[in-house]
């Protein structure tokens, strides 16, 4: 069998497949839009394959068929007519500044109007758009078609700048209003981006603009899912499983574990990160790909301010609205919307037929990430400096040793400043012992809804299920016995793991665990 040769950094859909690299066929899906409609929107979190899938509709829509052979499109498509095909990519870093849009977009529509020429009395950038596609329909004989890749890069890198903010917005809404206004001459028009600001912001009253982000016929246009995974990847799963010297069932729970568990709408398949995946294979070593790649400056702003409030447990594991994961204004900004669109949330639960969903981390690779990143906000030291407390809680919590636990939190408890805690001391300590066993690599809910009641704290392990509530200023005893008056084991009786029931006292005085009691559920 041939070396399999990885993308990585290459998103060109050309390079890869002249160059017979490493691809999953996502073409069946390409069809399936090019057969039913014209204008289309999808939201996915950055490096998802947006660019690889805008690059491969070019080839396709300029009728590059020899490109296509093997793939599913090659035996649905029949008669491969070449458009004309504009396609704008807005990704670049430059684009955080008024200057680098408009630098781009005037070499992007230069070089179009020296193919299909230019009219003197077009000078916006709007006019220069719509004089372009005339021409090259009229040229052509075909309709044209449009791509634009991460539409939203120059207004989400702005967005915490009102005034470029708005410059932004008012020179592509300039831009995409022509997309409206040339209708008849367009063919097909594809946008991607991360979020998703107002159509009627941007995109200028374009209410046909079909919006596939929640699709389930359209969930696995991104990513790779569990069976294209099982199907196409087993040699990058061997890789893994001779690198981890681990057998290759335990490689395919382990990549799962780590870069899976993405949903984009009801009834959506497992998508698992693709640019994690990718990395991973050549060598088989497991790490955070995407998540060290670049996390938004002003999102992380958001999330840090969160760290010693309630808003913090309530923003990692909200209950939204569908509407509410939409649109991405200045006015109203919603942070869960912005964590969800942008990868660090996913869609967990569905209420009500999909009117609303609680939404979560989606898996250990993001989890670490975030928690990571805020253990220095509330215990003042870097991350390097707690990497010997993280192994030494793992082990105890494992092993089932509570009182060892106990005490080696309450030791690394008591050496973090005590200024933090002024306000909201149980919200304080409840954040503490969130990101310490999510960094343990535990799973854990906190505030859990019970049928009699709310349990502060559950984790979960492969061995044994932690239940604990937390006091502050009372006793430990009345702790334990609040679980076992209310039976908050109860959800966790079939689960076939043994449970263990901890009650923690914190004390405001000495603002630390004070005590604690447990016992094994039997």
């Amino acid at each position: 069998m041939d070396e399999i040769t990885y993308p990585i950094g290459d998103s060109s859909f050309t390079t890869i497949r002249m160059k017979k690299q490493f691809y999953v066929d996502k073409t069946e899906y390409i069809y399936r839009m090019a057969s039913k409609g014209k204008y289309f929107f999808l939201s996915r979190p950055r490096r998802f394959g947006k660019s690889l899938l805008i690059s491969t509709m070019e080839a396709y829509f300029k009728g590059q068929r020899e490109l296509f052979n093997g793939l599913a499109i090659s035996s649905l498509e029949k008669d491969w007519i070449q458009h004309p095909v504009l396609r704008f990519d807005l990704s670049a870093d430059d684009m955080s500044k008024y200057e680098g849009l408009n630098a781009y977009l005037h070499a992007t529509l230069s070089k179009w109007e020296n193919i299909y020429g230019k009219n003197t009395d077009e000078t916006s950038f709007g006019s220069r758009f719509a004089g372009i596609i005339e021409r090259a329909y009229e040229q052509s004989g075909n309709g044209v078609v449009v791509l634009i890749d991460e539409y939203d890069n120059p207004l989400f890198s702005t967005i915490d700048i009102p005034d470029v903010h708005e410059r932004m917005r008012s020179t592509l809404k300039g831009l995409y209003s022509v997309l409206k206004s040339k209708a008849d001459q367009l063919h097909f028009c594809f946008l991607t981006g991360i979020t998703r600001f107002s159509k009627m912001s941007v995109f200028s009253g374009m209410n046909n603009l079909r919006d596939i982000t929640l699709n389930p016929l359209y969930s696995g246009i991104c990513g790779i899912t569990q069976k294209e995974l099982e199907e196409k990847c087993q040699a990058g799963i061997e890789t893994v499983a001779e690198a981890k010297g681990i057998d290759y069932q335990s490689a395919l729970h382990l990549l799962k574990e780590r870069y899976d568990g993405y949903h984009f709408g009801d009834m959506s398949l497992d998508i698992f990160n693709p640019y994690s995946l990718i990395q991973t294979f050549p060598e088989g070593i497991i790490d955070s790909y995407w998540f060290v790649s670049g996390t938004s400056e002003f999102l992380w702003k958001q999330i840090s301010k969160l760290s010693d409030s309630k808003d913090l447990i309530n923003v990692l594991n909200p209950i939204v609205e569908k509407t509410q994961l939409g649109a991405t204004e200045l006015d109203g900004l919603k942070l869960e919307a912005l964590l969800f669109q942008t990868g660090y949330l996913t869609l967990k639960e569905s209420f009500e037929d999909g009117w609303a969903y609680r939404l979560g981390i989606p898996n250990k690779e993001v989890s670490e990430g975030i928690f990571g990143d805020l253990l220095p906000l509330i215990s003042h030291k870097r991350r390097e400096e707690t990497t010997a407390d993280i192994l030494i809680l793992r082990k105890y919590a494992r092993e089932m040793d509570v009182d060892r636990l106990m005490l080696h939190l309450q030791s690394f408890l008591a050496d973090i400043s005590n200024h933090l805690t002024h306000k909201m001391p149980e919200i304080y300590y409840e954040n503490n012992l969130l990101i310490l066993f999510n960094l343990i690599g535990i799973k854990t809910t906190v505030e859990k809804d019970t049928a009699d009641g709310r349990i502060d704290m559950v984790l979960e392990m492969p061995n044994v299920i932690y239940i604990i509530e937390l006091k502050l200023d009372r006793t430990a005893k009345e702790a334990l016995r609040q679980i076992q008056n209310k039976r908050y084991w109860l959800p966790y009786q079939r689960s076939n793991k043994k449970i263990l029931l901890v009650g923690i006292n914190f004390s405001t005085k000495t603002r630390n665990i004070a005590s604690w009691e447990w016992q094994i559920h039997s």
